[in-house]
């Protein structure tokens, strides 16, 4: 493809919006994947939103899907072609300052401004700034008039693209490559030989969760999927019923599973291993108590031959549970 030539927004929202909070490494294949079964906005609108999340599967945060799902769908009630305003396209669902400004400068070749965690480390370095643009209104207002400046110059589709590239290649969070950047002679860390120091480590305080999945067979094989919405971290996602629960690690069958199967209809049950995670800010310690149903009667869901967990289950974490139930 010719390096001036504008882009399709569908696949510059698309992978812009996987790379959000992900590493390129995992986006690659999952990206080609996308693009092979949903090759444009008017495919997707028509996916059901499972077959969206089980493409989304290994990249996280999956209200992102959600919202794709979602904007795909106004797309193309609104005649299937994107905004090419900054205004419509931030009042599309998931579509933030950083998203609208990718598919405006890659896609329509407009002069307008991204600010991605590539762009925070040059930006940050470049001034020695030693603070983060999610602190405060002037500190994110400080990294975004710094972003336009350099979009402003002219073809900032070329300008952004560059920038992204030399963070992630050369000025990388560890181990930069100082000696081999083009922009050394403006860059103050580099003048100061402090480029490691910049930018600021954001802090991250992590909350301790303890509990149980209950993952609940039939004498067939089958398993029990449920939304989970009174989970933190695996909200409305078909998974195990999940329950947040202090005394998990006793060998006591819990009280509170009965809110899901009665005592009743237990078979058998036994605690088959703890899993643990983490997920956005929480510290997972999860453990695994594996029921036989005597039937499905008061148990609403999806029954799932245990063979076939893999491909309906979306989350690493649950799908660390499926493991857990393999010998149950």
């Amino acid at each position: 493809m010719d390096l001036f030539s504008k882009r399709d927004p569908y696949a510059v929202w698309i992978s812009e919006t996987m790379l959000q909070q992900t590493q390129v490494s995992a986006v690659q294949t999952a990206y080609k994947k996308w693009m092979q079964d949903f090759p444009t906005v008017q495919a997707l609108a028509r996916a059901s939103e499972d077959d969206v999340l089980l493409h989304w599967q290994g990249l996280g945060y999956y209200s992102r899907a959600r919202n794709i799902h979602k904007t795909a769908k106004q797309v193309v009630q609104n005649g299937g072609k994107f905004p090419s305003n900054r205004q419509d396209l931030e009042a599309l669902p998931g579509i933030g300052a950083y998203t609208a400004g990718a598919i405006l400068s890659l896609a329509f070749h407009q002069n307008e401004a991204i600010l991605d965690g590539n762009l925070v480390r040059v930006f940050s370095r470049l001034s020695e700034w030693d603070f983060l643009p999610t602190r405060d209104k002037a500190a994110k207002d400080s990294y975004w008039e710094e972003a336009y400046n350099w979009a402003n110059a002219g073809d900032a589709f070329l300008t952004n693209e560059a920038l992204m590239e030399l963070g992630r290649t050369v000025c990388k969070k560890t181990n930069p490559l100082c000696e081999s950047c083009p922009i050394q002679k403006i860059c103050k860390a580099f003048q100061n030989g402090r480029a490691t120091a910049f930018p600021p480590q954001k802090q991250t305080r992590y909350v301790s969760w303890i509990g149980f999945a209950l993952a609940i067979c039939d004498s067939k094989g089958n398993f029990l999927l449920q939304s989970s919405p009174q989970s933190p971290f695996l909200k409305n996602q078909l998974t195990f019923p999940i329950f947040e629960y202090a005394d998990a690690f006793k060998n006591i069958f819990p009280g509170i599973a009965e809110n899901v199967i009665s005592p009743e209809n237990v078979k058998r049950f036994a605690f088959t291993g703890t899993v643990e995670h983490s997920i956005t800010r929480y510290k997972i310690q999860c453990r695994v108590l594996c029921v036989e149903a005597k039937s499905h009667k008061g148990l609403p869901g999806s029954w799932i031959p245990k063979q076939k967990l893999p491909q309906k289950i979306i989350s690493s974490f649950a799908q660390k549970i499926v493991i857990l139930t393999h010998d149950f």
